[in-house]
């Protein structure tokens, strides 16, 4: 008896586990749009989180801009995404205007990076493999080729 509930226990676990995303975290667009990093499961996923008074961040805008039109513009196997987990709406639209930011940006809640050892430093570059496992963290500035040799990595 306790061999079979082992084993659907075990079975349960592992069904539920390949097919969830392992990461989650609610996004809030700057166009109003919802969206959940849940929902690009079968993609890599490349999350840079930023602060909009942050120099650094601002200096990394024209490389995501090359990687997001790398890429395919999010209709292809790698998401390139901002997150602001700090400011208002408002203020990331700004910082997208002022420095002509061309990928996606997002307003996410601080408290759902937790999983991700929460964010301390802007900006922190989060890569997502394909099954929604959190692979890769870098905090700091990163050049474009630093970029594609990690997503490589992931593919």
């Amino acid at each position: 008896m306790f061999v079979k509930k082992f084993l659907f226990v075990l079975v349960t676990v592992l069904f539920i586990t390949s097919n969830a995303f392992a990461f989650n975290l609610d996004l809030i667009g700057t166009n109003a749009q919802r969206a959940n990093v849940a929902n690009f499961k079968g993609k890599i996923v490349v999350i840079t989180f930023f602060d909009i008074g942050c120099y650094y961040c601002q200096k990394e805008v024209p490389t995501l801009n090359k990687l997001y039109e790398l890429y395919g513009k999010n209709q292809k196997n790698v998401i390139i995404i901002g997150v602001d987990p700090f400011d208002h709406i408002e203020q990331i639209r700004a910082f997208a205007s002022q420095f002509g930011a061309r990928y996606p940006l997002y307003w996410g809640n601080y408290g759902q990076t937790a999983p991700l050892g929460g964010i301390f430093a802007t900006p922190t570059s989060i890569f997502i493999n394909k099954q929604g496992i959190p692979k890769v963290r870098v905090p700091g500035q990163i050049g474009e080729q630093d970029f594609i040799e990690i997503i490589k990595s992931l593919q």
